[in-house]
């Protein structure tokens, strides 16, 4: 029998709430720092979110030209078809590069291409979510939604926003998310991360109505409002969630009092995602275990989780097709203990001593 881990890492997953700039390989970022006569080190956890967002610049900053930029793509690629990754949209931001190595069009390509040859080496499917952070202006937001459409049907599949909820609303980035939806892009939207049991809610509502998200990251704080639980569950609209993210950067108090077990009890679909796993040091599998050991969650409820993501429209029918057969073929293993291990104690996972309560209204 295969251990726990093993068998997880084994599991069919989609992926998509990655942050590329948070997501790629410690070991490839390493390699990057040391040929520069530098290092890179993670920290062991962070005082507050403003801590978090100050180490997460220095990552760009490593990148010294197109070609660094496209082997770290090409290595997380790699890296997440090992987790039982068969389909990967992570969120990428070329204006994090441009116009240091080049023009939006050039860093975009560069980005893209280099995920679809990951695609091709590994045999899995990869889409990309063209992602403006909610502290920018709504036109270099729909700039990008612009730059987005241009790339539909060669490696963009989603359009969306990521950072802290705005107190002043979405209202600013109608224009943008419309134009991605015109293109018949995903959008997909961070909301009810943050805020509390007011705020955190009416997020969500927002980017359901203002901006017309078929997706939402995090979605968490809707558990503080049955109808909008109710919502989500009757529509269908995925919440992609990130466990140990959300302990590290004080969302969650703990993993018992994640929020994730009551949003799946409501039936809203949930997936399960690593977020920025090169900060917080916890990858996909590493959520998965979370939910066996720490919710209790069976096989077959974790099958179900992972089954989630065969709702996106962005997968290939083929894919689809290939996700759905390797989920049927991994309930029918053999299983090492599909019953819930003891609890795992918040001390060994990554990053986990839940920061200042600034961080619960930072938190990316």
């Amino acid at each position: 029998m295969v251990g726990m881990t093993e068998r997880l890492r084994a599991l069919p997953k989609a992926h998509t709430h990655l942050h590329l700039d948070g997501g790629y390989p410690l070991a490839a970022v390493q390699r990057l720092a040391r040929a520069q006569g530098g290092s890179f080190e993670r920290p062991a956890r962070f005082r507050d979110a403003g801590e978090f967002f100050t180490a997460y610049g220095t990552m760009p900053a490593l990148v010294r030209d197109l070609d660094d930029l496209a082997a770290l793509c090409l290595a997380l690629v790699h890296a997440e078809a090992q987790e039982g990754v068969l389909y990967l949209e992570p969120s990428i931001e070329p204006q994090l590069y441009s116009p240091r190595l080049g023009d939006l069009d050039t860093v975009t390509r560069t980005i893209v291409d280099a995920l679809q040859r990951g695609a091709a080496e590994t045999g899995i499917e990869v889409g990309a979510n063209l992602t403006v952070n909610t502290g920018l202006e709504a036109g270099l937001a729909e700039d990008l939604a612009r730059l987005a459409a241009r790339f539909v049907g060669a490696g963009i599949t989603a359009f969306g926003t990521a950072g802290p909820d705005d107190p002043t609303g979405p209202q600013r980035f109608e224009r943008a998310a419309r134009l991605a939806r015109d293109a018949g892009l995903q959008v997909v939207i961070h909301a009810g991360q943050t805020g509390g049991p007011v705020d955190g809610p009416a997020s969500v509502r927002a980017a359901l109505d203002v901006l017309g998200a078929t997706r939402i990251s995090h979605g968490v704080h809707a558990i503080h409002d049955p109808e909008l639980l109710a919502r989500l569950a009757a529509e269908g609209i995925v919440c992609d969630v990130c466990p140990a993210s959300n302990l590290a950067l004080g969302v969650a108090a703990s993993l018992e009092a994640h929020p994730a077990p009551a949003m799946l009890a409501a039936g809203v679909p949930i997936t399960l995602n690593a977020d920025d796993p090169l900060w917080f040091g916890a990858d996909i599998t590493a959520q998965y275990e979370i939910a066996r050991r720490v919710w209790g969650i069976d096989d077959a409820g974790l099958a179900r989780i992972a089954g989630n993501g065969v709702r996106l429209p962005s997968l290939s029918a083929p894919v689809r097709a290939r996700f759905e057969a390797a989920l049927e073929e991994w309930i029918g293993s053999e299983a090492d203990g599909s019953g819930p291990d003891a609890a795992v104690p918040d001390d060994s996972l990554p990053n986990d001593a839940a920061p200042d309560a600034s961080a619960g209204r930072l938190a990316r």
